[in-house]
């Protein structure tokens, strides 16, 4: 693990899950992709949920033709 970052326990809302901390700003880091950075367990929790459902990977996908052609036409 960094030097730069802790392992910690987060709770809210009855769950308590494993988090990396920084030692230099005090954001939670996302444990699961290390990219996103959370000042409250709450959007912590919030980012944990949507790595689950799947919903970080299929937004990064572009948007498809038939989605920016209905676009055009407006």
């Amino acid at each position: 693990m960094d030097e730069e970052v802790e392992e910690v326990i987060v709770e809210f809302a009855g769950s308590r899950v494993r988090a990396l901390k920084e030692k230099s700003t005090g954001l939670l880091l996302c444990p699961i992709c290390r990219r996103a950075s959370f000042s409250t367990p709450e959007d912590l929790l919030a980012h944990m949920v949507a790595h689950a459902k799947g919903t970080l990977e299929r937004r990064r996908q572009p948007p498809s033709r038939s989605a920016q052609a209905g676009e055009e036409g407006r």
